[in-house]
């Protein structure tokens, strides 16, 4: 029975048992079909350590035909740095050195990226006797794909195809649809250089071995698309890309940019994909630019950060929304401007704090009149000139005053003495003064023209009908939430996964 040893380097795979006089031969170039390979840690040959894996079991033509699966012979990798181990059913090359046997890369039977085994071949010769070489392998012949297997869970996926090839180009392709293109400009059909290029794809474009083949057989030729693959990175040194930004069918597209570009061509360094994350453990992530740095998204951008963000252009500082303009912080907002401040509103300008200075950032020598309670402090001075104090209601400590329900618009005067001649005759108000009161009275008491408070004395020909003042301070408190940031534990869990205690930053 074939084993493994790493202990036995000139008998790293023996075989047991007498061997066929055949096989003394030498097996340079000898070529084999591939009926098991050691790729992780579930194999039940995997060891104690993983030293085998790579290793496949090889039915070598002429030598093991007839032979069962048990007692065939293993091969390591020739090469350790370029990994591709085969899969069941695909034929490789066999050398030995050093009195050891390795393998070479697969043998292309197919010529598919995906497909590429001799299917059933190890059972047919398994019944076949030795020194017979099988027809099947002289003739390249396929039996029943579906009682194939490729290996313990490899399915191929025949939408799969390979890359179109230009002149100079260097391809590496997997069999899930990535690759690499060590290519040049002549992707592009109207550049007639020959600059490099270099292209990563991870992931074929939907339909496209329907949409962007050379033909619609198993062997058709696709290229790259740079808007359509799943992933991809595309370094160019002089080419013009068939480039699509994601966000180029909103109203927002390009708006801000001054020198918008029409093409996407010279060199450029162009990553898409489903979700581009970046993370600098410990430095930083850093953008230069000779032009404008832009961003352009179907939803938010949002910046979330423990310590500051800072600002700072040399010319103009734009800020422009279609709707909301908010601005919290938990401590101080401050505007300096050398030149002037202007801010606009077509509908409400509203300010409200605990104190609010205006000329200055904290005189309190000229404290601001309230034109309400001005209004009230007025007419309640032309009713006690008129003799009538206690028709208006005396305003109370933080209460404005309010007029009782039954106030008449014009008061009555009264009719006993406002005062002593000097001689000592009494003497009461001229009625021109009386009427000139009672006029001044009526201007007072006319009610709020607006809509929210219709109360009298509000409508005073000094007060304004559009700005208002809270002689009462309202509570900011009710309506400013704090970024109160909380920071979640981490903990590691299998597969590369992370769990969170709670969630990072959360503003409460």
């Amino acid at each position: 029975m074939a084993y493994i040893s790493r202990n036995n380097p000139t008998g790293l795979i023996a075989i047991g048992g007498e061997t066929p006089a055949s096989y003394h031969r030498s097996l340079e170039g000898y070529e084999g079909i591939v009926t098991d390979v050691i790729v992780d840690q579930f194999h039940s040959k995997y060891g104690k350590d993983g030293y085998v894996v790579g290793c496949v079991k090889v039915r070598i033509f002429e030598v093991d035909n007839g032979k069962s699966d048990e007692l065939l012979d293993w091969a390591f990798p020739l090469d350790s740095t370029i990994q591709e181990y085969p899969l069941l059913g695909e034929k490789v090359k066999i050398t030995k050195a050093l009195g050891q046997h390795f393998y070479l890369r697969k043998t292309n039977l197919t010529n598919k990226l995906q497909e590429n085994a001799m299917l059933n071949l190890d059972s047919q010769l398994n019944e076949r006797p030795s020194k017979i070489r099988s027809s099947i392998v002289s003739e390249n012949k396929e039996i029943e794909k579906e009682k194939h297997k490729f290996g313990e869970y490899f399915k191929p996926d025949s939408r799969v195809r390979q890359l179109k090839h230009f002149e100079g180009d260097v391809l590496i392709q997997g069999k899930m649809g990535n690759s690499i293109r060590f290519g040049s400009s002549q992707m592009d059909l109207t550049n007639k250089s020959l600059a490099p290029s270099l292209i990563l794809r991870a992931g074929q474009a939907k339909d496209a071995e329907v949409n962007s083949c050379t033909t619609d057989a198993i062997y058709g030729l696709i290229l790259e698309d740079i808007n359509n693959d799943i992933s991809s990175l595309w370094l160019t040194v002089d080419q013009v890309l068939d480039f699509e930004p994601i966000t180029n069918t909103i109203g927002s597209f390009n708006r801000s940019l001054l020198d918008a570009p029409n093409i996407y061509d010279g060199a450029a360094a162009v990553l898409t994909s489903d979700k581009l994350l970046l993370t600098a453990k410990n430095g930083h992530i850093m953008m230069y630019s000779n032009n404008e740095i832009y961003m352009n998204s179907f939803s938010r951008i949002a910046m979330d950060t423990n310590e500051s963000i800072v600002l700072t252009a040399n010319l103009d500082f734009t800020v422009n929304g279609g709707r909301n303009f908010e601005v919290a912080v938990d401590e101080d907002i401050i505007f300096k401007a050398a030149s002037d401040i202007s801010m606009i509103s077509s509908e409400n300008f509203s300010l409200l704090s605990n104190k609010i200075y205006l000329g200055s950032i904290g005189d309190e020598r000229e404290p601001m009149v309230g034109g309400m309670s001005l209004s009230m402090w007025l007419a309640r001075l032309i009713t006690v000139l008129a003799g009538n104090p206690g028709l208006i209601g005396v305003q109370k400590a933080g209460v404005p005053a309010v007029p009782p329900p039954s106030a008449a618009l014009l008061p009555d005067f009264a009719t006993y003495v406002h005062g002593l001649t000097p001689m000592g005759i009494p003497v009461v108000l001229n009625n021109i003064i009386v009427t000139g009161l009672q006029a001044l009275y009526a201007e007072l008491a006319l009610p709020n023209t607006g809509t929210t408070l219709k109360q009298l004395f509000a409508g005073a020909p000094f007060n304004s009908q559009d700005n208002f003042t809270s002689i009462n301070n309202q509570d900011a408190s009710m309506i400013i939430v704090k970024n109160e940031f909380e920071t979640g534990t981490r903990t590691k869990i299998e597969n590369g996964s992370w769990e969170l205690s709670k969630p990072f930053y959360r503003v409460t």
